[in-house]
């Protein structure tokens, strides 16, 4: 039961939605800053929403049979990832580098990859079994 909590898209979803940013004089959760990366079409902003839309879309969806919920799945939270790596990289002013000194932010984002790393270990799993229902030998050809 704790399994399907902790692998599920919500999860993630949430933890990535509510990581902590902490700036020089102010700071909010990342979704404040990906709705605001989107006025200027930042591309960490777009790729985050990509991967929400994937995982809530994916959830929507509901097809438990085939490729096509794990493989969104893991694009999905791969975007996200991309969206907070290029976040910090891009930050030239070292504004939100305080993030990576406060432990309160450090726990959010280790609570995200820590959900992550879960998540994505689940769906290669189902790619797996799904791949060994389609060949029989567990190859996919």
């Amino acid at each position: 039961m704790k399994y399907k909590i902790i692998t599920h898209p919500y999860a993630v979803l949430i933890s990535f939605l509510f990581i902590l940013i902490s700036g020089e004089h102010i700071g909010g959760f990342y979704i404040v800053y990906l709705l605001l990366g989107l006025a200027h079409v930042a591309v960490h902003s777009i790729l985050g929403i990509a991967g929400i839309a994937m995982l809530l879309f994916n959830i929507i969806l509901n097809n438990s049979n085939g490729f096509t919920k794990p493989f969104l799945n893991l694009t999905g939270v791969f975007l996200m990832i991309a969206s907070l790596i290029i976040f910090f990289n891009n930050d030239s002013s070292h504004y939100n580098t305080a993030t990576f000194y406060q432990l309160v932010p450090q726990l959010f984002i280790a609570l995200f990859i820590i959900l992550s790393i879960a998540f994505i270990i689940k769906n290669i799993c189902l790619l797996f079994k799904t791949s060994e229902k389609n060949t029989g030998n567990g190859f996919v050809v």
